[in-house]
């Protein structure tokens, strides 16, 4: 007889959904996790977009322990020394809100222990254990085995369960993304006055043109008394600007910072936490096979992120795939068994519902591979904004004549331009 129903490796949003929805169906479910507490291993950019976890539970901002509501959105546009910045202030219909996942992650995988879950943390699952090409439970630190009926694979991005259980091929560097993140404290009332906000009301404020060239960009998210800063660039793009220019993650990161436009925001801001994290990437995603014989993969394990160069969704995206994996699981343990042909369900559930949303993301992905909206498009913005409000009592070129000229100089044509605004109406 097996251990447990179902053992649950990572307790990231994704592993603390899914165990804590088959406990509540009646399975004994075991929750582990590497790190010596929930959470501090898991690192993200700062914002969860709501709509997925609050059908698990229902307005739970009420309690759990989020920072800010997002009710302010800033792009920005920089070149050298300069920058412009597009601002949103608005009531968004659906929620989202910032968060530290440390606090986060412990309260989740804490409603899931209430609901009956054994969670351990601090204990590094080697493997999964595989008899007769079926997986049957997991092999920890030790040498030490226990047996489920299913294994849900939320390890990560790195997942060491998925490739070992043989469900993906060994990784490159193409099939990555990573960020890199300070949290920078500041007083509640100084975030507040320095980003124009009231009470718990929050800004996401993304940056594009100062990669060099590098597909990625740059994000702020204020807390409610940090400020989340970071970077994310695309490896590969990275890997091939290094012949070039002298560009690496930690470099991008303190010029970022350095900017005028952003010095302000953090400036005698105290750093309390440097994280880093590897993001999948859509041909990640292409290459893994969901599941199998006893296990399914979820989250970041699955590949169920969407990096747009300047932002990152892959929580809301995580939770999804915890809740379909969940009712794959009890359809399959109710039907004879952890088959793969039972697990089949898993897929089913998700292409009716996220793989839809992820498929329509892709095009925007593909767009932001588009090297002029690094380089050229913010240098034009902000060279046409610098022409607009330019007064020296001489007579000046119109926009149009001025817009000819800025786009020769950066090399893009009529054609180019409207093909690329062509491209993004479709995409976005």
């Amino acid at each position: 007889m097996a251990d447990f129903d179902v053992i649950v490796v990572g307790a990231g949003p994704a592993g603390s959904v899914a165990s804590y929805l088959l406990a509540k169906k009646g399975y004994t479910v075991l929750l582990v996790d590497r790190g010596k507490r929930v959470g501090s291993k898991n690192m993200f950019g700062g914002r969860l977009y709501a709509w997925s976890l609050q059908e698990v539970f229902p307005n739970f901002w009420e309690e759990a322990p989020v920072e800010r509501e997002v009710k302010k959105e800033v792009l920005g546009f920089i070149s050298g020394n300069e920058g412009v910045e597009v601002s949103l202030s608005w009531e968004p219909q659906a929620k989202s809100f910032t968060l530290l996942r440390a606090k986060f992650d412990e309260w989740l995988s804490q409603k899931a222990e209430d609901a009956g879950v054994e969670v351990i943390s601090g204990i590094r699952v080697e493997s999964p254990l595989i008899e007769g090409g079926k997986v049957k439970g997991i092999v920890a630190e030790g040498d030490e085995r226990l047996e489920s009926e299913v294994v849900v694979a939320a390890d990560g991005v790195l997942s060491f369960m998925a490739e070992k259980a043989g469900l993906r091929p060994p990784l490159r560097k193409e099939d990555f993304a990573v960020g890199v993140k300070e949290v920078i404290e500041l007083p509640k009332e100084k975030i507040e006055d320095r980003f124009g906000l009231e009470g718990k009301e929050g800004a996401a404020q993304l940056y594009i043109g100062f990669t060099g060239g590098v597909i990625g960009g740059g994000f702020i998210y204020t807390n409610l008394n940090t400020i989340s800063l970071g970077v994310v660039a695309r490896i590969g793009s990275l890997y091939e600007s290094l012949d070039k220019v002298q560009y690496s993650m930690w470099n991008l990161l303190d010029e970022f910072k350095a900017h005028p436009m952003i010095r302000k925001y953090v400036r005698g801001g105290k750093l309390v936490e440097y994280s880093a994290h590897l993001i999948p990437e859509t041909q990640f995603l292409r290459e893994v096979k969901l599941y199998s014989d006893g296990i399914v993969l979820v989250g970041d394990a699955a590949g169920f992120c969407v990096n747009y160069g300047v932002t990152v969704r892959g929580m809301d995206f995580a939770i999804e795939s915890a809740k379909a994996a969940a009712e794959a699981i009890d359809h399959a343990l109710k039907s004879g068994g952890a088959t793969s042909s039972n697990l089949s369900k898993y897929l089913e559930l998700l292409n009716k519902g996220m793989m839809r949303e992820l498929d329509q993301a892709k095009k925007a992905v593909d767009l932001m591979e588009n090297p002029r909206i690094y380089t050229s498009y913010p240098n034009l913005i902000i060279k046409l904004m610098k022409h607009m409000f330019h007064v020296s009592g001489r007579p000046r070129k119109s926009l149009y004549e001025a817009s000819k000229e800025f786009m020769k100089e950066e090399s893009i044509s009529l054609f180019t331009a409207i093909r690329d605004i062509w491209k993004m109406l479709r995409s976005l």
